[in-house]
């Protein structure tokens, strides 16, 4: 694989990161219980940031093996991109919780909160699957 597919995969996974902690920053509006949920819930956060940037990387790298045709690869990508965005936000919901109801979201607080786990194990299952797929289109690519 190439260098610069490593690098976007490594860069992938830190956006998500990132995004982690921005969205449970605002949320908490306290550092500590940022890192304090984030020791709870590592093995879940990293797994779901590990399984997309593993996916951007592949991704990265098809697009440089495949010039001409990618776009049935990018769905499945974008989609899975969503899921593990999703997730990360259900990792910050018990705090977004405080927040939602004040602009009428409240049902979104309660889903979040409720469904937090499931979340984040459909966005890693989907990181997986996105990970298959791309791996698959590679093969056959390199078979011809």
């Amino acid at each position: 694989m190439k260098r610069k597919s490593i690098l976007f995969g490594i860069l992938g996974a830190l956006a998500l990161i990132l995004f982690y902690f921005i969205v449970m920053g605002l949320a908490s509006r306290n550092v500590e219980a940022t890192f304090s949920q984030l020791r709870q819930m590592w093995y879940w956060i990293f797994a779901l940031a590990g399984g997309f940037g593993v996916q951007v990387g592949l991704f990265s790298y098809l697009k440089m093996v495949i010039k001409h045709n990618a776009a049935h690869v990018g769905a499945i990508t974008a989609t899975s991109t969503g899921t593990s965005t999703m997730g990360m936000i259900a990792c910050c919901a018990h705090h977004l919780t405080d927040v939602l109801p004040i602009v009428g979201l409240s049902g979104a607080a309660i889903f979040l909160t409720n469904y937090q786990i499931p979340l984040i194990i459909l966005g890693i299952i989907m990181n997986f699957v996105g990970i298959v797929y791309i791996l698959r289109v590679l093969k056959k690519y390199h078979e011809k």
